[in-house]
């Protein structure tokens, strides 16, 4: 007799798995002065170190896999588990206790792409790229923005043109996270005219070192270069790799960004550190907890973090644009006010780097904030899925030239 799956037992068996592999996480961010300083936890390796952190991560993710902790919430056909997103926070959870490598370089493999393959792929395209993508032996990226069209993604202008069975492609994106070390790609492609807007692209998967490709990191204010530009100079995608029809791409990458925005809203996304224990924790060492101001501060803090931790585990069986929406633009503001706060009682410590610890490295949380109010769409798009789609509101007044699309 088969005994049933439950939290309990779920949460017992990664407990044990990660107590075998990894010492318990100290609240080290109540003990200013001990271990990694570090408050930003994606995006933010230097390239001298990243070699060796996406070998840890691949070597971590194939043990997580074979232990069926990888994939909780996926088909067992394709090597989840078929349990519920439940599942997936409760692990989450339960993970964050142990000192373990980090994954945030399959943040996109597992959060963006993978989600949109099984929920567009042929199950030949399902078998051929999801099991790899989870057990860590294909790293993924996303390719949507280009530099005239970010928020506006339908005025993209790569094209794919179809050669016999091929497409031949050209164009460039930007802003790709991890492309420069992705073996695939989510490539959103014109292949109707420029007029046809949103309803005149078709999506791809491409292999990232195909013949025509060439991948730029740009270095960014923290030092760090996961994000990417890509030129494509005709190259050559088998007609195979289509995801969904042609010119039925929109639908497709309408998934991918609502899977990118559920990502960025999930209380365990990584993004951050500890960073309210860390502010008490600085306040204390600073001698500044005494002040009344900073206090109310610093309650405001914790109350921010309840109020993001409590929405998002009431939005997410919700379904629907709310929830990713919702969370993100709180994450985003969470992130600035956080910042504002480690200024007020760093001062000039935090753009200073004497090495002295926990203090410059607010300075990442703060350079790196800007950015999360564009990625999975700006807040401005962000507010205008909630008012239209959620609140029901009147549709923004369109441009004549998409109106005549």
């Amino acid at each position: 007799m088969t005994t049933p799956t439950t939290h309990e037992s779920v949460a017992a068996e990664a407990h044990a798995f990660f107590a075998a592999r990894a010492p318990k996480r100290e609240r080290r961010g109540m003990l200013h002065g001990v271990g990694d300083d570090d408050v930003v936890g994606v995006g933010l390796t230097q390239p001298e170190d990243e070699a060796a952190e996406v070998a840890e991560a691949q070597r971590w993710q194939r043990e997580l896999f074979d232990a069926g902790l990888a994939w909780l919430d996926g088909p067992p056909a394709l090597g989840g588990r078929g349990l519920g997103p439940d599942y997936v926070e409760l692990v989450a959870g339960i993970a964050a206790e142990y000192e373990l490598p980090s994954t945030g370089t399959y943040m996109v493999s597992h959060g963006i792409v993978a989600p949109t393959i099984l929920a567009h792929g042929t199950e030949e395209q399902q078998r051929a790229f999801l099991p790899g993508i989870w057990r860590g032996d294909l790293i993924c990226c996303q390719l949507f923005s280009e530099p005239e069209a970010g928020s506006d993604l339908a005025s993209l202008r790569t094209t794919a043109v179809r050669d016999g069975d091929d497409w031949i492609v050209t164009g460039q994106k930007v802003w790709s996270s991890f492309a420069h070390v992705a073996k695939l790609g989510e490539l959103l492609v014109r292949t109707g005219p420029p007029e046809s807007r949103h309803r005149g692209l078709s999506m791809f998967l491409i292999d990232m070192d195909s013949p025509g490709i060439d991948v730029r990191p740009l270095r960014q204010v923290t030092g760090s270069e996961h994000f990417n530009e890509v030129f494509l100079d005709g190259v050559r995608v088998p007609d195979a790799r289509r995801l969904g029809p042609v010119d039925g791409g929109w639908n497709i990458a309408m998934t991918t960004v609502g899977s990118e925005r559920s990502v960025l809203g999930r209380a365990h996304n990584g993004i951050m550190i500890e960073p309210v224990i860390r502010l008490f924790a600085l306040a204390r060492s600073t001698g500044a907890i005494e002040d009344p101001a900073i206090q109310d501060l610093l309650a405001e803090c914790w109350a921010r973090e309840q109020v993001l931790h409590e929405t998002a585990t009431r939005l997410r069986d919700a379904g629907g644009p709310a929830p990713g929406s919702v969370v993100k633009l709180m994450t985003t503001s969470d992130m600035e006010y956080y910042s504002d706060v480690a200024a007020r009682l760093l001062g000039y410590r935090m753009v200073a780097d004497t090495g002295a610890w926990g203090t410059y490295s607010w300075s990442q949380l703060l350079l790196s904030a800007p950015s999360h109010r564009i990625a999975g769409g700006s807040d401005e798009i962000q507010r205008n899925i909630l008012a239209e789609r959620v609140l029901g509101l009147p549709r923004e007044e369109r441009p004549v030239s998409e109106k005549s699309a």
